[in-house]
Formats: structure tokens, sequence, C-alpha cells
């Protein structure tokens, strides 16, 4: 019995633990829309980096309904930079039309 509510337990871990992953990066929220295509998270500065369809002032809503007002921001070569401070990291998220598609880089100091 002891056994069996240890396996269940830690079957709900790891479903929970996958659930938080595919959502967020470093703790940095995606788009219910994010189609991913890039992450390098072994060692930071860490990157994740995905396709949204949402337009560009939708996605700094989110950003800002999901982390408050960034400490700075700035339009750099047609990209808009958002720059945060997530669990004492520094966070950078740029979003840049590609074509129909918004992409959005996520970058963890």
């Amino acid at each position: 019995m002891r056994s069996l509510a240890l396996l269940i337990a830690c079957t709900l871990f790891t479903s929970v633990s996958l659930d938080v992953k595919a959502d967020s990066f470093y703790q940095v929220p995606l788009t219910a829309d994010a189609r991913e295509f890039a992450r390098l998270e072994n060692k930071l500065p860490a990157v994740l980096s995905y396709f949204s369809r949402q337009t560009i002032g939708e996605l700094q809503d989110f950003y800002r309904q999901q982390l408050g007002e960034p400490d700075n921001s700035a339009i750099i070569h047609g990209r808009l930079n958002l720059y945060y401070r997530v669990n004492q990291q520094r966070v950078r998220i740029l979003i840049s039309e590609q074509n129909d598609w918004r992409q959005v880089d996520i970058m963890v100091q």
C-alpha cells in the first residue's frame, strides 16, 4: 500500500512538472498558441524561441499581465525588447514580425 501511494505521488509530480515546463521557461510564461522552435537551457544564458499568431500589442499585453510592467523597453532594429527581472534573473523578451507570425525570443541570464 505504501509503495502504491509513493508511485501515485511520483506520477502526479512528474505530470505536474511536465505541465509547468510545457507552458513556461525559467518561470517566464509562454502564450497558449506558442509554437516552440528552439530551446537552449542547459546553462545560462538560456534561450527559448517560439512563433505566435498574436499581434505585437497582444504579446506585449500578455507579458505585462503575466510579469507586470517591464523594467525597460525599447525598439531596436525593428524588434520590441522587453526587460524584466524574474526570480533574481535578468530576462529579455524580443518580439519581432516574421511574415504572418510573430517571433518571440526569451533570454534568461
